[in-house]
């Protein structure tokens, strides 16, 4: 009988063993070690790497914009419900993106969801519809057997 290779031998080992990530090895801001991955090859994660603090500072400004300029719609919030305030909106956050004082991709994420809820505001005006039209032909009698209402 042939010699057989026991089943699994040909296998890889798990990433949980053979490649597993180090965790990084810095301290978070409370002392509590970090819980973030290690960089390939390095012993710090990407916020902590001693090469990457400009990257890191740069990244933290860009994210405390967008922060601030969000906290600074927040008040202004209006209700969407018509096609006129939905317009309305629109020509905000466009003008707002050409003054420099909302960033394009706070934009962009605004104005995707401006799109989702004129869809609603659509489908809710055809359910109304089709509600009324069904409630007519429901007290509608028919004229005969046959004909179409």
């Amino acid at each position: 009988m042939p010699d057989r290779t026991p089943r699994g031998a040909n296998a890889r080992q798990s990433t949980a063993t053979a490649g597993a990530k180090r965790p990084c090895e810095e301290s978070t801001k409370q002392g509590t070690p970090c819980r973030a991955f290690a960089l390939p090859g390095e012993r710090f994660c990407w916020g902590h790497h001693p090469a990457r603090q400009g990257d890191v500072r740069r990244a933290r400004q860009k994210g405390g914009r967008a922060a601030g300029q969000l906290r600074s719609i927040e008040g202004r919030r209006r209700k969407l419900d018509t096609p006129a305030e939905l317009i309305a909106f629109t020509s905000t956050v466009v003008q707002d993106v050409i003054a420099g004082t909302v960033l394009p991709d706070i934009a962009r994420v605004a104005l995707y969801g401006i799109s989702i809820q004129k869809s609603l505001i659509e489908t809710g005006d055809l359910a109304e519809r089709l509600a009324r039209i069904e409630a007519h032909q429901a007290r509608t009698p028919q004229k005969g057997p046959g004909t179409w209402r």
